[in-house]
């Protein structure tokens, strides 16, 4: 059964979240889409903003946010309900253990250029490209080759694969080592990433302060990329 998505999903914060990181979050995300910053179309870019928008309306209303509290519970019960009422309890894992397993060997057999055959650039931009197609075996491993030499977007990138379990198996807390090393460097798609498993306590543990620091720094880098 797929997961009710939430007004708190689309700003990615917990629904416990205090208004000021709510606030927060909404700023780091205008930000990250914004159109002289935004990577993808622009097209994209406003649909996204459209769903940060009116979530952000609800949340920051104490009144609607209840509502959508109520609503929330109301959808867990019955997705709790349909549960039960399910024949099927248990979950065979074989089939995903296989597909890593799969997905490793095409990975080890898949073998990055010397690092003086062609440029960080060029390397990322081909592992750009391949990610964008599907091919995520290829993909990661040339994010992994170019992360490993400092590059703090190779890094982002390698986190989110992790995140998402892309040709990896999924592991919020390498995506986190990842995520950290790329916002050390300004990376401020890395930077709201951080904050984000702070303040879920997703790979990482929990921890309100260093949520905050990240959004925070998320927000100024994106000022100051605007600003350029």
């Amino acid at each position: 059964m797929a997961k009710t998505r939430t007004h708190y999903d689309n700003l990615k914060v917990t629904k416990d979240a205090p208004a000021s990181v709510i606030r927060a979050a909404y700023k780091a995300l205008c930000q990250t889409f914004h159109p002289d910053k935004f990577q993808g179309s622009n097209e994209e870019a406003e649909r996204v903003m459209r769903l940060v928008n009116a979530s952000y309306a609800v949340l920051i209303d104490p009144a609607k946010r209840a509502v959508h509290n109520n609503w929330i519970k109301e959808q867990e019960a019955k997705a709790k309900q349909q549960k039960k009422q399910s024949p099927f309890g248990e979950t065979d894992n074989t089939h995903d253990h296989q597909h890593y397993q799969k997905q490793d060997t095409e990975r080890q057999n898949t073998q990055p250029p010397p690092s003086g055959a062609t440029s960080v650039k060029d390397m990322l931009q081909r592992a750009d490209d391949l990610h964008d197609q599907g091919r995520y075996a290829e993909a990661v491993t040339l994010y992994q080759h170019v992360a490993e030499q400092g590059n703090a977007k190779a890094q982002f990138k390698l986190g989110v694969m992790y995140e998402l379990g892309q040709s990896v198996k999924q592991d919020y807390t390498q995506a986190v080592s990842w995520y950290l090393k790329a916002a050390e460097q300004g990376n401020s798609n890395a930077q709201y990433s951080c904050a984000i498993k702070y303040q879920s306590g997703q790979g990482v543990t929990q921890d309100q302060t260093k949520a905050a620091y990240w959004y925070r720094k998320a927000a100024e880098q994106g000022n100051e990329n605007s600003d350029k």
